[in-house]
């Protein structure tokens, strides 16, 4: 990919967790300052504007969560609405939960010395670009001078010291300057920060099914917000499941006018609705495939519809569609 701004935007969402923590009460956090000076968020309690915010801390302070609703029959449902003109530093940089945080410890089983994991998430947001671990970051010639890291987990088990010591090593910042924001799947904060994903699930489907991203501009995209299911592994699939029965994206491209059949053509295997595994809820689908990811059809995890404008040539193609008896069965409506 070509040379993209050298926005900091780790200092940029920094601004927004500093917000929250400035006014917790009023958003429903809790902040812990660990030992070594770092700071961890929970923001399992907090609500609606606590899920705003932390899904725009998850794209970098480059993206704009706002709320709408959505009506499926005769329920009334909330949704959000997504939009940045810095997609690619925003989603694939930074909110894509590309990072996998990892903690053992050497535990004494029947004589034995074993390492047992006592913390385990996957990490979005732009302490990835300060820790450049991925593959991904070959592709993207991105980099944060920001003196700050902050990440999002997606957990109930809040990290230690040790944890936040990793990635204060990884990103190469002090500790103090280290922050963590974290909610589990099965709250209200949990099913709008992944709903705030529409935008960037988009993009890593049209990634992977070799979509040129550099003629990306401007990123936009609608998807209701899951109701909160009863426990986090049940809350898996609802959030999922908008996305791929109902979420709709908008992106504006700018591509030369020999080029755009072939783009045309290639976004119409970009769809949830195209891959092999869809038709049912996603923990069912999940069931049936042992509980293990790799059994599923990667190209599952995509919006519902794609609609995109070629600002150089004015046309516009839409693909996908919308499978409204799909998200009651998950709602369970």
């Amino acid at each position: 990919m070509k040379k993209i701004s050298n926005l900091k935007i780790n200092e940029l969402a920094l601004e927004i967790v500093k917000q929250i923590i400035s006014n917790k009460e009023i958003y429903g956090a809790e902040v812990i300052t660990l030992g070594n000076g770092s700071t961890v968020v929970d923001m399992t309690k907090a609500g609606w504007i606590g899920g705003k915010l932390i899904g725009e801390i998850c794209m970098g302070g480059l993206g704009t969560v706002d709320f709408a609703n959505y009506s499926l029959d005769n329920h009334y449902l909330p949704a959000v609405t997504v939009h940045t003109s810095h997609p690619i530093i925003s989603c694939m940089a930074s909110q894509l939960a590309g990072w996998s945080v990892k903690l053992k410890k050497e535990v004494e089983k029947e004589g034995k010395i074993k390492k047992k994991v006592v913390f385990q998430s996957l990490g979005s947001g732009p302490a990835r670009a300060k820790n450049k671990g991925e593959e991904l970051f070959k592709e993207i010639d991105y980099n944060d001078d920001s003196d700050c890291a902050v990440i999002v987990f997606e957990t109930r088990n809040m990290p230690n010291e040790e944890v936040m010591a990793i990635v204060t090593e990884k990103c190469k910042v002090a500790a103090e300057n280290t922050y963590a924001v974290c909610a589990p799947t099965a709250c209200l904060v949990g099913s709008i920060q992944v709903a705030a994903r529409i935008v960037e699930t988009g993009i890593h489907k049209l990634h992977e099914i070799h979509f040129p991203l550099d003629v990306l501009q401007e990123g936009f995209g609608t998807v209701p917000v899951a109701p909160v299911a009863k426990d986090d592994f049940a809350a898996m699939g609802p959030p999922n499941d908008a996305m791929f029965a109902a979420g709709k994206t908008f992106y504006t491209i700018n591509a030369e006018k020999e080029q755009e059949a072939e783009l045309f053509e290639l976004l119409k295997k970009a769809p949830a609705s195209t891959s092999s595994s869809y038709g049912q809820p996603f923990n069912v689908i999940f069931k049936e495939a042992e509980y293990d990811f790799y059994k599923i059809d990667p190209g599952l995890f995509a919006p519902a519809i794609y609609t995109v404008n070629n600002i150089k040539t004015g046309k516009t193609i839409s693909v996908g569609k919308i499978d409204q008896n799909l998200i009651k069965e998950s709602f369970k409506l």
